[in-house]
């Protein structure tokens, strides 16, 4: 045993599969309200006669606030259990979305997405933190990907209802259908999903909740996780908010077309998430290889974009870049969930939602200030530009680390 990882986690011999199935379906209702606002958020903002900067600015509040407390929730719940901060959360999710059929202001709109923030890092995080504690060694890969297919489910066939929704019935809809899909998972969380003491919890450790995330960013692997995160946090956000309005202006689409075209991505990734996920587990030592092609190649991608306005290529293009997403995803997936089991499933899982986060918050922003100086397509390039640099940092720090001869209990 490495003395730098004193305390690894030893996961159960199998899975509770009650648990699972709770779990994925409660996480997959909870990100379903995501995916509805995607395709609609950004245009409804613009009617309301908000800037490319103002748009950007209201996408990062959602990011900044799973940023800064999902760290604090997922150490949190490390020492305390997991379920309180998931019944909590989707109860505010269920209030919140009722809040958005009222409103006709950009500041209300920009306050309800930052709060929507906080439910969330209250739910997704902390499921995936729960599923990590039962994912038995050596199928990292599998499971958690497994269970990814739930969340992007939720994220894919949502922007599809929003889009339909808005376009044939109310703008008020789709915010009906938030609240009932938060609804189900708080109930499916309640009844079916048990309380469970993690081994963090059992060793009462002494290690501070500073501390905690100090030595996760230590970890080498996590590092390369995390440069990986936040660059793809950058320019996938800054995507996700601007694609709609480039869309809807310069390829002239209608608002299902745009959701339709979302949903292209988002279904791909779900997919290939768990095929990838085997794949993971089966190349443990290809993982870094896996994360930087599957990176390199989507943000490629996301440079072609603004070449392209008829949307069966605009399909086309999406759907190469949900494949080789999923490929990089599934591996820091895995990689992520062994760190876990040494620095705590709850701090690693809120680490990589801060890494996240953090692209999501400048993505956005930074998206919206080219838009404003430049233009949308600017917007585009800088992204793909940001997604390659930090994919090659990626790949250093999780070559280099796979090259060592010493790894820690439990790493490849």
């Amino acid at each position: 045993m490495s003395p730098e990882h004193p305390n690894p986690q030893k996961p159960p011999e199998s899975i509770p599969k009650k648990t699972f199935t709770g779990l994925f379906v409660a996480n997959m209702a909870a990100m379903l309200g995501m995916g509805i606002l995607l395709p609609i958020l950004s245009p409804f903002a613009k009617r309301l006669g908000a800037t490319g900067a103002i748009v950007g600015i209201i996408f990062a509040g959602y990011a900044l606030a799973r940023g800064v407390f999902s760290p604090l929730f997922g150490r949190t719940s490390d020492k305390y259990g997991r379920k309180n901060f998931m019944l909590i959360g989707l109860v505010m999710y269920a209030v919140l979305s009722l809040g958005y059929s009222w409103l006709h202001s950009i500041l209300v709109l920009g306050i309800l997405w930052f709060f929507q923030g906080i439910a969330s890092s209250m739910v997704t995080p902390i499921a995936q933190s729960y599923i990590g504690d039962i994912t038995p060694l050596g199928k990292e890969g599998r499971v958690m990907n497994l269970f990814y297919l739930g969340q992007f489910g939720g994220v894919a066939i949502g922007p599809v209802i929003g889009g339909y929704l808005a376009d044939h019935y109310s703008l008020d809809a789709p915010f009906y259908v938030m609240t009932a899909a938060a609804i189900l998972g708080f109930l499916l969380v309640y009844f079916v999903v048990p309380e469970r003491r993690t081994s963090v919890q059992e060793k009462k450790p002494s290690v501070s909740f500073i501390q905690s995330f100090k030595n996760v960013w230590q970890d080498r692997k996590m590092k390369g996780i995390l440069y990986y995160i936040v660059g793809r946090g950058f320019y996938r956000w800054g995507f996700n908010s601007f694609f709609p309005i480039y869309a809807m202006t310069m390829a002239t689409l209608s608002k299902s077309q745009v959701g339709l075209v979302i949903s292209s991505y988002m279904i791909t990734g779900t997919l290939l998430q768990y095929p990838f996920g085997r794949l993971a587990d089966r190349l443990p030592k290809r993982r870094a290889t896996l994360v930087a092609v599957g990176g390199g190649i989507a943000a490629i991608t996301t440079f072609i974009v603004p070449l392209i306005t008829q949307m069966s290529w605009l399909v086309v293009l999406v759907i190469i870049m949900g494949i080789f997403s999923a490929l990089s995803r599934a591996s820091t997936v895995a990689i992520r969930t062994e760190q876990g089991r040494i620095h705590g499933m709850g701090a690693v899982t809120g680490a990589f939602t801060a890494g996240f986060s953090a692209g999501q918050v400048l993505g956005p922003v930074g998206f919206g200030v080219i838009t404003d100086v430049w233009s949308i397509p600017a917007s585009f390039y800088v992204g793909a530009f940001v997604g390659l640099l930090t994919t090659g940092l990626a790949f250093w720090y999780l070559w280099k680390k796979s090259e060592q001869k010493k790894s820690p209990v439990f790493i490849d």
